[in-house]
């Protein structure tokens, strides 16, 4: 039990991305042993049944606990006390032990503040959102997300319709999905995708969550012996600017089987120089064939082609594969046909599957020469490397 507890507290606080923190354990009023840390994004508290043969309350660092806790037999109980100024965790006969070091820190107590409004998510939707949506978000660091925060995390809103809409982006590539499994407020939040993360690995994915909205606007997720509270990101994304990159009606069409785009877009990145996994797309006669600049792989394609106007373009192969990789999942699951709805070789590509418009998605296509010189009539050369990206459009 104590394994179970300290370990995914200790990957939560991993996740959240802000180094070793300080556990606070403490006995409460119930009966019951509190593991709790924080920090300015995120507080997470996990309780646990416990006999309670004296109060205890110290500080620790979270990752020394979980090595040690890890260490412990599994077994046994075992018996938390303070002794000589460590925290000892004793078991058998009790002369056996290890010992942690104490922080000469106060412990800090948790108290969850009351929400205005609350939602209810149904089991493993914060778990699937973490697995599918957060490869489309920024990551710590970005340029763009100096003056765009909402980049790092996730977007959450209600349309006027009550249905529950997804967004993320990393201003290369944009997805936007309908929820099924959860409902929202009536206001656009974004939650940062680390803080996602970290509240995933304390949240069990069998068991309804509490996700509740106070009056200072912080977010509160609870299910059981578990409350996690975090800040929302400042902003909100320029949805509006964003939809309107979708593009149904498209010059070209290209039908690529799901599994073989993954597959190319992962030779693509074992065969590429530079760190540039760029690869083109080229269009002729109602077949299309990939071809990394300098020509070190071609491969043919199977699938169709509706030729109206594009001859090639270019696609850097992490963003696709994120993109085929989405549709993997049980709810947006559909057609095995990858359709790239492409308007020209610089204009964001509509990447979707045929009966599945719960989903929408685009990709940034790469501007290199010799896609240009492609789309301009002019023969490619066949040895000249990729030239660095050009994004056509961003958040």
């Amino acid at each position: 039990m104590l394994k179970g507890v300290v370990g995914p507290i200790a990957k939560s606080a991993r996740k959240s991305g802000l180094g070793d923190k300080s556990i606070y354990v403490s006995t409460t009023e119930e009966g019951m042993v509190s593991f709790y840390y924080a920090d300015t994004a995120l507080s997470v508290e996990r309780k646990v049944n416990a006999v309670i043969e004296a109060d205890v309350s110290v500080a620790t660092s979270i990752f020394e606990l979980d090595q040690k806790v890890a260490a412990l037999p599994s077994n046994e109980e075992i018996l938390m006390q303070v002794e000589d100024g460590r925290l000892k965790l004793r078991w058998g006969n009790r002369d056996s032990h290890i010992a942690v070091d104490i922080l000469p820190e106060t412990a800090m107590m948790l108290e969850p503040p009351l929400p205005n409004e609350t939602v209810m998510w149904m089991p493993g939707a914060l778990h699937g959102i973490v697995r599918m949506m957060i490869p489309f978000c920024a990551l710590p660091g970005n340029e763009k997300a100096s003056t765009t925060p909402a980049i790092l995390g996730i977007q959450f809103s209600k349309d006027e319709t009550d249905e529950v809409y997804l967004r993320a982006t990393d201003s290369f590539k944009y997805v936007r999905c309908l929820a099924t499994k959860l409902d929202w407020f009536d206001v656009d939040l974004s939650l940062d995708a680390r803080t996602l993360q970290a509240i995933a690995e304390v949240l069990p994915p069998d068991a309804d969550v509490t996700v509740g909205r106070t009056k200072f606007g912080l977010v509160v997720f609870k299910t059981g012996l578990v409350t996690c509270i975090t800040t929302p990101l400042r902003g909100v994304l320029p949805v509006e600017f964003m939809d309107k990159a979708f593009n149904y009606n498209a010059t070209t069409k290209v039908r690529l089987d799901r599994l073989e785009l993954i597959e190319l877009m992962r030779r693509v990145r074992a065969v590429s120089a530079n760190n540039k996994p760029y690869t083109m797309l080229v269009v002729k006669n109602g077949r299309v064939t990939a071809q990394t600049p300098g020509g070190n792989l071609v491969q043919d394609l199977s699938g169709t082609v509706e030729e109206g106007g594009v001859a090639a373009i270019a696609i850097h192969a992490n963003h696709m594969e994120v993109a085929a990789m989405f549709f993997q999942s049980p709810n947006y699951r559909g057609s095995d046909e990858i359709v790239l709805h492409i308007s020209s070789h610089r204009s964001p590509i509509t990447v979707g599957i045929d009966g599945q418009d719960r989903v929408n998605m685009t990709v940034l296509p790469v501007v290199i020469t010799e896609v240009e010189r492609l789309n301009d009539g002019s023969p490619a050369p066949t040895t000249r490397a990729a030239t660095p990206a050009a994004a056509a459009a961003s958040v």
